[in-house]
């Protein structure tokens, strides 16, 4: 367990990570369950109830998630409650620790729950396919590799929903139950308190599997849809681990690609040619990834992705000015310094740490960001591989 002790907020925070294989035909009944343990427990067997037991907890509040890591996809279930030496009410540990065994092993696992996740789950994909932007990505994505984990759609899928049953999502979750349990507290709690959480963690090490986007030849595709804009996904891979010492140089790449608040991408294709309505850069980390969005004009397409490349030569060349690193540093030390203030950022950072097996200190990462020099940059640069582009048109009018 993770303890990372503060007397800086007025809540704690807590937060029960598992890590499970991140496959294809596991996904959507994964998502489904996350539904099925937000709807009710064994004593909280409704949804009022539940909302009930957790304000009469001083507004306890409970939440879920599902992050992919590489080969591997994290359910991560959080609580957030007032710190116990706050309360004087001598009920309100056991309530606490009531709502977490309840939350974490008493799902209840019916038809009727079963039903109404999976519509709810349905209706979410159906929304996602509606916004052009999700559905490029999600093609470029599917388009990278598809052996890759990276193809795999971490909210599920609605092909996956038509033949999903309750037995397949109380597979997943034994499964979840037999996974390892790692818990991270960030706030102050009492002894008792984190005695309970402490007997609940497995105590073990974070297994981490991850594998690189390969270099492929490039898949291109347009898909045409009734829209007003067209948007452009195109994922790259990297060739860099988040393990690696050229990560801090693939960070302040895609910041000076097209992140940060000064950038390439938006200054040269947005402000200066008015080609795009907007254009971004992420880091997929664990999958060694670059993905670039824009949402444009159909018939600027071209104009656009050739600019693109040529704002990856720039950083390639050493092209650009010396202010945009600058910048880019000065973003990254600002967001670490900042993320001391935050108890999830707290936390984030402890499980990343966890994860790679490392220990680094803020002042260690802030001192890894700014010694990265543009050589190291172009070097990263150098590696990058155009493996997708997906664009999600809109229909050219017919005369």
């Amino acid at each position: 367990m993770n303890y990372i002790q503060t007397q800086k907020f007025s809540d704690v925070y807590v937060s029960c990570k598992t890590m499970m294989p991140f496959h294809r035909n596991t996904i959507s009944a994964l998502n489904v369950l996350v539904y099925m343990m937000k709807a009710k427990t064994q004593k909280m067997n409704s949804k009022q109830k539940l909302a009930s037991t957790l304000n009469r907890a001083y507004g306890t509040k409970v939440s879920y998630g599902l992050t992919s890591y590489g080969d591997l996809v994290q359910l991560d279930v959080r609580f957030q409650f007032v710190r116990p030496d706050w309360i004087e009410d001598k009920c309100y540990l056991d309530k606490i620790k009531d709502i977490m065994d309840e939350v974490l092993f008493h799902s209840v696992l019916d038809e009727e729950n079963f039903k109404e996740s999976v519509y709810l789950l349905k209706n979410r994909l159906l929304a996602q396919m509606d916004d052009p932007a999700n559905l490029s990505c999600m093609y470029a994505f599917d388009m990278a590799h598809d052996k890759h984990s990276i193809s795999i759609p971490v909210q599920g899928s609605l092909k996956d929903l038509e033949t999903l049953t309750l037995d397949d999502v109380k597979k997943v979750y034994t499964l979840y139950m037999e996974m390892a349990k790692h818990f991270y507290i960030c706030g102050y709690v009492t002894d008792e308190l984190y005695d309970y959480i402490d007997g609940l963690d497995s105590h073990c090490a974070f297994i981490s599997e991850r594998t690189l986007l390969p270099v492929v030849e490039t898949s291109y595709k347009t898909f045409e849809k009734d829209i007003a804009q067209t948007c452009i996904s195109q994922v790259y891979s990297t060739g860099v681990d988040i393990s690696s010492s050229d990560y801090e140089a693939e960070l302040l790449l895609n910041s000076i690609l097209g992140q940060s608040q000064k950038n390439l991408m938006f200054d040269e294709i947005r402000e200066k040619n008015s080609l795009c309505y907007s254009i971004s850069s992420s880091i997929i980390r664990f999958d060694g990834a670059l993905l670039i969005h824009t949402g444009v004009n159909r018939k600027d397409v071209t104009k656009v992705l050739n600019l693109i490349e040529t704002q990856i030569d720039r950083l390639l060349n050493m092209d650009y000015d010396d202010r945009y690193l600058e910048i880019a540093k000065m973003d990254y030390k600002d967001r670490i310094i900042s993320g001391l203030d935050h108890a999830q950022s707290l936390i984030a950072q402890a499980f990343l740490d966890d994860l790679l097996h490392r220990q680094l200190m803020p002042e260690q990462r802030i001192e890894r960001i700014m010694k990265v020099t543009k050589d190291d940059i172009s070097r990263v640069a150098l590696r990058l591989n155009l493996a997708s582009v997906a664009i999600v048109a809109e229909k050219e009018n017919e005369l």
